[in-house]
């Protein structure tokens, strides 16, 4: 016989699908602890619980003596993310500046230290005009080093790594994130053809195959290059997996 669910659980569950409704919008405020209280007949340890859950887990924010609000987005829902750059990705071209194993891991990299990794830089271009400049640190045993000499003419790692380690990168786990930033460096400005002071959009990737990080990518793209259209879908994410 199955355990009957915590109060807890139950209470968490049905509040995460009301966030995940129309019923709210960003910073609209959120149950009280009383309304909660007598909304279950409950304990205040129980609601502050979940209360204190729910802004662990993104789903509102808290401000003292001000009460709980919703956040920014509902994290349970599942969106759909479509590229809309406006080039044709058949003119483009890739050109791999950089390919060692000299270069330290980043921190934010996730990748474990004790793991060896291939370094490689890479310039993205459209009839002649660089757009995007990429560090990234993928593991040794996706690409063996007899095509680490080549890359220099290879036009997609994915496609490398595909054939040699039978992983298709594109089709694993990731996590992306994009901040707009200024150009880093004059290294990267020079290969941009930019100044220093030009706002290029930061977009980082992990790629991810259980709980090993399998490639970790650092990208400045130019602006006018960018774009992306985000839809939500009706169905829920399981948020336990959300990372």
């Amino acid at each position: 016989m199955s355990r009957k669910e915590p109060i807890y659980q139950t209470i968490l569950n049905a509040l995460i699908l009301e966030l995940n409704t129309n019923q709210f919008r960003k910073n609209d405020p959120f149950y009280s602890e009383s309304e909660l209280r007598q909304k279950y007949q409950v304990s205040s340890t129980t609601v502050v619980r979940v209360l204190n859950t729910l802004a662990d887990q993104g789903y509102i924010y808290r401000v003292q003596g001000k009460g709980s609000f919703v956040s920014k987005f509902n994290r349970g829902t599942v969106v759909r993310i479509t590229d809309t750059h406006t080039y044709d990705i058949d003119d483009e071209q890739v050109a791999v500046l950089v390919a060692n194993e000299s270069e330290p891991l980043p921190a934010k990299a996730k990748i474990d230290l004790k793991s060896a990794t291939w370094y490689l830089e890479r310039l993205r271009v459209i009839k002649q005009a660089p757009f995007e400049f990429s560090q990234s640190w993928y593991l040794q045993s996706l690409i063996p080093a007899t095509s680490l000499k080549k890359l220099r003419s290879v036009h997609s790692v994915y496609a490398l790594i595909r054939k040699h380690a039978h992983i298709d990168l594109a089709r694993q786990p990731f996590k992306q994130e994009y901040a707009a930033t200024s150009v880093p460096n004059q290294r990267v400005a020079d290969y941009l053809h930019v100044d220093m002071e030009t706002i290029v959009i930061k977009i980082e990737r992990w790629v991810f195959q259980t709980d090993q990080t399998l490639e970790y990518t650092v990208s400045y793209m130019l602006p006018n290059y960018f774009g992306l259209s985000l839809s939500s879908d009706s169905k829920l994410a399981d948020t336990n997996n959300i990372r």
